[in-house]
């Protein structure tokens, strides 16, 4: 085991799972508890798999421009297309 002790497969420092880019794909997130106003929204969470779509957003506050309403785990996220900026969160 002290052959190990040196190869970086076993540095679990050296882990990227916890860097801050993806530092939520291996944790739930709960966006009205775990994200503020003013945040990017992460990089995982952007895509079209979380907008929201027109029926659902007529419940909604209405968007301005450049923004869209994402649903993350059942909270409801609404982003400033432009900068990926959290606007506000609706648990």
């Amino acid at each position: 085991d002290r052959a190990h002790a040196h190869d970086s497969r076993w540095d679990h420092r050296d882990d990227r799972r916890w860097d801050n880019d993806n530092r939520y794909q291996n944790k739930r997130v709960n966006p009205s508890r775990d994200w503020r106003s003013g945040q990017t929204l992460p990089r995982g969470y952007d895509s079209s798999r979380y907008h929201v779509s027109d029926r659902e957003a007529r419940r909604l506050p209405n968007t301005g421009r450049y923004q869209q309403w994402y649903k993350v785990n059942g909270d409801y996220v609404l982003v400033n297309e432009r900068n990926n900026r959290i606007l506000r969160i609706i648990g």
